[in-house]
Formats: structure tokens, C-alpha cells, sequence
């Protein structure tokens, strides 16, 4: 098993619909963290040289991950305090294949209907830290894309090995869905007394505080 400890440099804003309000405008919040399974399919779609376009789906095959020989798990934020951006309204009714529409903008001032939303973002130059597992030394690429529309541009830096940190986080959907780990990951923590889960999605419920040994305990069997 190989690991290696990366920081994640947002270059430009990031948005994510991970933490949604309620109310007449659907606010959409971006949470503070980039999900292990948008950050290993980033990763895929640079280090795989046959993945040259998307595959558009009903349902996303998760399985799938446990066949590209490396997973990055969930990037927790470096710092306490993470930038927010301001608030925008994100419009989806004036695009259509990517061009403005004049004549939808024309008539959208007598519709009852306004379809937007407000959405807020992580700051760039927000970094994150996470942990790359690999079966095989891979030499990773400078940059990743992710965010809405893939439109975030990611730096990838590796942090010498030697640093400390006994904080990365895991997501119990990936460990169940695509590992079938999760019963050990949760003897882990029951083991060291440190169980810390936090739902946000159907797809994203994060556990916190492993170290860089219980994250080889519980993928020893898969890397």
C-alpha cells in the first residue's frame, strides 16, 4: 500500500450543492470540505488516459472506484476557519447549450416563475488536506478539476511523509457502497473510543479523526 499526504489549493471558487435551505430561493451552500468521490474520479479522469469523456448516467456505477487502483479520501479543511464566498444568484434559465437565450431572457420578465437560485461557495486559495492510498507509486497530476460543471481548478501538492496528523476523514457510504470495509473501519473507532460521524448527504456521511494507521488498518485488505 502506498500513501501520500496531499494538500489541495482551491485556484478559483468552489461550489458544491452539499448543504441545501429551505426557503422560495433554494439556497445552496457549499460545505467545507471536497468529497472523496468527486476527488477520485478527478483524479481518474487525469491519470486514466482512456477516460476522454463523461459518462452520462441515470445512477453513478460507485462500484467502479474499487477497480482504479487508488482512492483519495474525503480533503478536510487545513484551516479552522474556511472563506466563504459572497452570495450569488445562479440563473438557469437564459442558457441553452451553453449560449444565452435572448428570447427566453425576453419573456422571463412576464413569467410568474423565476427559476434561480442563490448559491454560496469556499473561497479560492482555500486549502484542504487529504491522504491518496494507491496500490502502486502513482505520480500525481499538478492539477484536478471539480465543483459544479467541473469549472474549480484544484492544485495537487504531495506534503512530506513525515508530517503528523492523526485527522482524516473517511466517508461511510464509500466504505459500505464501494469498499464493503465499513464494519472494519467502525471497529476502528470503537476500538480507540473516537466514533465522530456527520451526515450531509445520502451520499456523503463523513467519519472523522483516523490516523494515518487506522486509515492502512481498515484498506489494508482492498490496497
Amino acid at each position: 500500500m502506498q500513501t501520500k499526504i496531499i494538500k489541495l489549493t482551491l485556484l478559483n471558487h468552489l461550489f458544491y450543492y452539499t448543504e441545501v435551505s429551505g426557503g422560495s430561493t433554494s439556497a445552496s451552500v457549499t460545505g467545507s470540505f471536497i468529497g472523496d468521490l468527486a476527488l477520485t474520479y478527478a483524479f481518474n479522469r487525469c491519470l486514466n488516459e482512456n477516460q476522454t469523456m463523461y459518462n452520462f448516467r441515470l445512477k453513478p456505477e460507485y462500484t467502479e472506484i474499487k477497480d482504479f487502483g487508488f482512492y483519495c479520501t474525503v480533503a478536510k479543511p487545513a484551516k479552522a476557519n474556511v472563506g466563504k464566498t459572497e452570495n450569488y444568484i445562479r440563473n438557469t434559465l437564459f442558457n441553452v447549450d451553453g449560449f444565452i437565450d435572448i428570447d427566453r431572457i425576453d419573456k422571463s420578465g412576464k413569467s410568474p416563475f423565476k427559476n434561480f437560485r442563490q448559491v454560496q461557495g469556499v473561497k479560492l486559495g482555500t486549502e484542504f488536506i487529504a491522504l491518496f492510498i494507491s496500490k502502486e507509486n502513482i505520480e500525481l497530476p499538478s492539477t484536478i478539476r471539480v465543483g459544479t460543471g467541473k469549472e474549480t481548478l484544484v492544485k495537487v501538492e504531495e506534503i512530506d511523509s513525515g508530517v503528523k496528523d492523526s485527522d482524516y476523514w473517511l466517508n461511510a457510504f464509500t466504505l459500505k457502497e464501494v469498499f464493503n470495509n465499513l464494519d472494519i473501519a467502525i471497529k476502528v473507532m470503537m476500538d480507540e473510543k473516537k466514533a465522530n460521524f456527520t451526515y450531509i448527504l445520502e451520499n456523503y456521511n463523513i467519519i472523522k479523526h483516523f490516523s494515518l494507521e487506522n486509515i492502512k488498518e481498515v484498506f489494508n485488505p482492498i490496497f
